[in-house]
């Protein structure tokens, strides 16, 4: 009888596993990322702004089986944009608010927390475009295989420079083709789900003609018709991607498609001209997004809620399972909108850009103001005035308006020198749940003045386990602050010269250690096993 129950106790433990194992198998769908370079709202259909467009017909067609995103920003040029969507923190806090410099090796990219937090069940890879610095490697933030160009973009789109894993070389393969191809027998050689992230080069500059398979158009004589059928070999390439995949892995898989910023000055249609990339205007900072395939149930739907590149970081950590308040660093998790029309979203949308000063952009559902770095403001009611014509500011406000002009301007500077309090994600101590204490700033908070040199430190042994050693640069009390990945404090002590400090409380995962003398700091990202 014993026998009979421990057998019977197994096989239903046994039964238990199997469901459990497959609920968890459903939960990790397989991620395609697609961004296209330099492709505004204008020159993509479904958004209804452009006339004269490049044939699209897989895009079109993608977007109209999901939920297309109406009012997605992302920032006015490259490099801000790929930095907010890899860590899911507006370039204030990441220091790239302009294409240019390295990212900080402090960032816990998006890559390195789904390894950490699905324990290591992805791989993951990036194809094309990097521009987060030639100094600060894909492969050393999280990426397993890198296969693209770390700069802008190639002179040439026939012959460029590739850099694999850190190993360069020639490639006279047309770059829009070879990254398709690169990423389609990464994809077969996989065994376990799998984070894509496609990142084509086009249609950025330099503009020229696709062979001729990649496109359809027959008038090509001006640089806007280049521009077009540059678009339409990357859609050629994204549904020759997709038709390499099995219908269970399509169904299995998530695909989100983005424009990095908004079309060129040259390219843009509809938008006032002037108010295209590089501007903060809706034609440089608004772009496509659409999300369809595994999880959006809302086919066929347009989704007016305010989103941004940067909540990509967010809602694939809730979709892997991880509960979040509202969303994690900058980042709002719009996991919910992709079954549920009536889901929160988030209550302002921002934007930055570095251009000599730093000019900035914030709104609500309704009106938009624009913040110059030399002080004056623009404001805009979208609603009324969404290709930003008439700028309020030029008149008299309504007390209302007034009011909300207030308002933004507010957020706008407490999202820049600090964090929010009313962004609906819970970053300082609104819930005292972060770091505690009266005011709403982030622990392990490290934005270092322009010419300020920050305190030095080494840290060894990284990964560590029980304990790390850190050695300082010189013999004076520090403040020695971890914090996860979420900015939630993991505890504050204080050391005087080099010394250890002890991890044997901690759990496994991503950390970032601040060393801080009152008056400058540094910050690292360290792991825990």
């Amino acid at each position: 009888m014993r026998a009979r129950f421990s057998y019977l106790f197994c096989l239903a433990l046994l039964i238990n596993l199997w469901l459990t194992s497959g609920l968890v198998a459903q939960n990790r769908p397989n991620i395609l990322i697609v961004i296209a370079d330099d492709m505004g709202t204008d020159a993509f259909e479904p958004y209804g702004i452009g006339t004269d467009l490049a044939s699209t017909p897989v895009l079109n067609n993608l977007a109209s089986q999901g939920l297309l995103f109406m009012n997605a920003w992302g920032y006015p040029s490259c490099a801000p944009s790929r930095a907010a969507l890899l860590t899911g923190r507006y370039g204030n806090k990441t220091s790239i608010m302009r294409s240019g410099p390295n990212l900080p090796n402090s960032e816990i990219t998006l890559f390195e927390h789904l390894t950490t937090l699905t324990n290591d069940a992805y791989a993951n890879a990036v194809f094309g475009k990097w521009h987060l610095g030639n100094n600060n490697h894909p492969n050393n933030n999280g990426v397993q295989n890198f296969d693209g160009n770390l700069s802008s973009n190639p002179d040439s789109y026939f012959t460029w420079e590739r850099v694999v894993n850190g190993v360069a070389d020639t490639v006279n393969t047309y770059v829009t083709t070879y990254l398709t191809d690169q990423a389609i027998s990464w994809i077969d050689q996989q065994s376990k789900p799998w984070l894509c992230w496609m990142a084509y080069n086009a249609p950025h500059s330099p503009f020229h003609l696709p062979p001729d398979s990649l496109y359809t158009r027959t008038q090509t004589n001006s640089n806007r018709d280049l521009y077009k059928c540059m678009i339409e070999s990357v859609d050629h390439e994204v549904g020759r991607l997709l038709n390499s995949l099995t219908q269970a892995e399509r169904d299995s898989t998530l695909i989100i498609f983005v424009g990095d910023n908004g079309s060129p000055g040259m390219m843009l249609q509809g938008y006032p001209q002037g108010q295209g990339k590089t501007s903060m205007y809706e034609g440089g900072i608004r772009v496509p997004m659409f999300a369809t395939g595994y999880g959006v149930s809302r086919v066929g739907e347009q989704e007016a809620g305010m989103v941004h590149f940067v909540d990509l970081f967010a809602t694939l950590t809730e979709m892997l399972g991880t509960a979040l308040p509202g969303g994690v660093n900058n980042s709002f998790s719009f996991y919910s909108l992709l079954s549920d029309a009536h889901a929160p979203t988030r209550p302002y949308n921002y934007a930055e850009y570095q251009d000599g000063g730093i000019n900035r952009a914030v709104r609500n559902a309704q009106y938009k103001l624009i913040l110059r770095d030399d002080g004056s403001q623009e404001m805009y009611d979208l609603w009324a005035d969404s290709f930003e014509t008439a700028d309020l500011l030029l008149g008299s406000l309504t007390s209302d308006q007034s009011q909300v002009r207030d308002e933004l301007a507010r957020e706008a500077d407490s999202i820049f020198s600090s964090w929010s309090c009313n962004d609906g994600i819970q970053n300082g101590n609104e819930a005292g749940i972060d770091c505690g204490g009266t005011s709403c700033a982030p622990c392990g908070a490290n934005r270092v003045g322009e010419g300020e040199e920050l305190t030095r430190f080494k840290l060894y042994p990284n990964p560590a386990q029980d304990e790390v050693f850190i050695r300082l640069d010189r013999p004076v009390s520090k403040v020695v602050e971890v914090c996860d990945f979420a900015g939630k404090r993991a505890f504050l002590t204080e050391i005087h010269g080099s010394g250890s400090i002890s991890l044997a409380a901690l759990p496994p995962g991503l950390y970032i250690i601040t060393v801080s003398d009152g008056r400058m700091r540094q910050a690292q990202k360290f792991m825990i096993r």
